[in-house]
């Protein structure tokens, strides 16, 4: 991939685009967005964002953008159940793999009860386009293209920007550039690597 300031600096302008701003020029498909890159430039890209965000909203402040952090939700979700002792425990006792599992049968991810998909259904601002980070701190629990597909009937009006610390060639998502994340046909490439 290219630079990663460079990419940065291409997505800031394409960001403040009235074109992706509001949806135009996409047909009938949802306007998600992928801004893919290397796992080692997470950090970068993270410290990135509120620049990206104070960026674009310096140049129109009609413009809204609200951050989900997908990590964040899901500890959210289990310190509000008081949850997270037993699942460390847990964890110890049976190793990550089940505990993840159990996760995610806690969360109901994938199901009518997305936990994720109703907390973000909840706190979105329709008006706002969304940015969902937290994309690699999430897995193994979250996946990006069971997320992407549950947000489609939520996320409708604005756009929906995943920062995706992997590979987004031809639908098919690659975390970490290493593990094969099924595939999202859905969504466009912002920035190309």
């Amino acid at each position: 991939m290219r630079d990663i300031s460079v990419r940065l600096e291409e997505l800031n302008e394409k960001l403040a685009d009235p074109k992706v701003l509001s949806n135009k020029g996409l047909g009938n498909e949802v306007g998600f967005y992928i801004f893919d890159y290397e796992p080692e430039d997470e950090l970068i890209v993270r410290n990135a964002i509120p620049y990206i965000k104070k960026h674009i909203q310096s140049q129109d402040n009609t413009v809204k953008i609200q951050e989900f952090d997908l990590y964040d939700i899901v500890l959210e979700f289990f310190h509000q159940r008081g949850f997270m002792d037993k699942n460390f425990k847990m964890e110890e006792k049976k190793g990550s793999e089940f505990l993840y599992d159990k996760m995610k049968k806690a969360l109901k991810l994938a199901t009518d009860n997305d936990w994720v998909v109703n907390y973000i259904r909840e706190h979105m601002d329709e008006e706002a386009m969304i940015f969902l980070t937290g994309v690699g701190k999430a897995y193994p629990v979250i996946r990006s293209h069971t997320i992407l597909n549950n947000l489609q009937t939520v996320v409708e009006k604005k756009p929906l920007i995943l920062f995706y610390p992997g590979r987004y060639d031809n639908g098919s998502l690659r975390l970490f550039s290493r593990f094969l994340d099924d595939n999202y046909y859905r969504a466009f490439k912002l920035i190309e690597n």
